[in-house]
């Protein structure tokens, strides 16, 4: 027998077994039928079972997030998208009356002139250290229900004690701080807010009118208030000086700029009831600037938890990408310092390129 012939059939028939492993991995035949067409090839029972089960082995992990999310995102079908403050000393990072966040070097390659001499507290290392001088409310932020919630036992005015005062973060899953994402534009409401001192709010009826035009929010989906608030404000103090920060200084101590959108008690509500775990909020606070504790309770209570200043919201479509909010993990916190993003197809349509809504 000719050589070159015996290759060339055993080709065409390694070509026909391809095609039939692609079939019966797309579910164009069932296992026994496959096994059927692979054995009138020649293959033995068994090789063709191991064949099949090899078959298998690629369906599933073909489907298997590691799978599909790497090649979606390696292949630029798919973009993660920042959704976090970059954090940083002379910006408005925390409450304008608490601490300022500070970068502290510890070691350096070699220690390092200063406006005022050598900095002897920076030791020349192999390895460069700093610590941070932080609270858990820092920029980018997740609060967790003992917040604002009391533990059992302990009523304070506007937030009697219950368990949910003791589900600290660290003992929430990872799964309540992410879910399909829902962009609610609420740019109008901010634009239209001229009251120094005081938030816009969202209220329940407002809600009630975006979802008959957008549809229902859906249990573990994530509204994201999309204001441009922090957007816009997040920048270095004028000068050097906190006193000048438009972002929480005048709205919240001087009282002289209108502050950012918030949710009233019951829009959050609204949200409860429909089984929403997690929202997000461009906003330094998820509560009014005028008194904050209403809004927040108002989702706590019920074991609700949110991400606050995000920023990029108006990048997202308004459904189609997935949220991810990671907070940093310390036993007993109330709140946590975060990265959030988001994943997104390629080329989808941004919230922020439409005209503000106007309902």
């Amino acid at each position: 027998m000719d050589r070159s012939c015996g290759e060339t059939k055993g080709a065409v028939v390694q070509e026909r077994l391809d095609e039939l492993v692609t079939d019966y991995a797309n579910g164009y035949f069932t296992r026994r039928g496959f096994l059927a067409k692979v054995g009138a090839l020649g293959l033995s029972a068994t090789a063709a079972v191991n064949l099949a089960d090899q078959a298998e082995a690629g369906l599933e992990s073909a489907h298997e997030p590691g799978q599909v999310i790497g090649d979606a995102v390696a292949g630029g079908a798919w973009e993660v998208v920042d959704l976090s403050l970059t954090t940083a000393e002379n910006h408005p990072t925390n409450w304008p009356t608490d601490p300022q966040f500070h970068v502290v070097p510890m070691t350096w390659f070699k220690r390092i002139p200063g406006p005022n001499g050598t900095n002897g507290a920076v030791e020349p290392s192999e390895a460069a250290v700093q610590r941070y001088e932080i609270n858990e409310h820092t920029a980018t932020q997740i609060d967790f229900p003992p917040h604002f919630i009391p533990p059992p036992g302990l009523d304070i005015p506007g937030a009697p004690g219950s368990s949910w005062g003791l589900m600290t973060g660290d003992k929430i899953e990872l799964a309540a701080f992410m879910g399909p994402a829902v962009v609610v534009d609420v740019r109008d409401l901010l634009d239209g807010n001229d009251t120094a001192g005081v938030s816009a709010q969202i209220t329940r009826e407002w809600l009630l009118r975006w979802e008959q035009r957008y549809g229902r929010f859906q249990a573990n989906e994530v509204p994201m208030w999309f204001s441009g608030y922090t957007d816009r404000y997040y920048r270095p103090f004028p000068d050097n000086d906190r006193f000048q920060d438009r972002m929480l200084w005048k709205p919240i101590v001087e009282k002289s700029e209108p502050a950012w959108v918030a949710a009233d008690p019951g829009a959050v509500e609204l949200l409860h009831e429909r089984g929403v775990r997690h929202a997000v909020t461009d906003a330094p606070s998820w509560g009014a600037a005028e008194d904050g504790q209403p809004g927040h309770v108002a989702g706590l209570r019920h074991g609700m938890t949110w991400t606050e200043g995000a920023v990029n919201l108006g990048s997202l479509p308004v459904r189609g990408a997935f949220y991810i909010g990671s907070p940093y993990k310390v036993k007993d916190q109330q709140a946590a310092i975060a990265r959030a993003f988001a994943i997104k197809a390629a080329g989808a349509s941004p919230a922020g390129a439409s005209a503000p809504l106007r309902l």
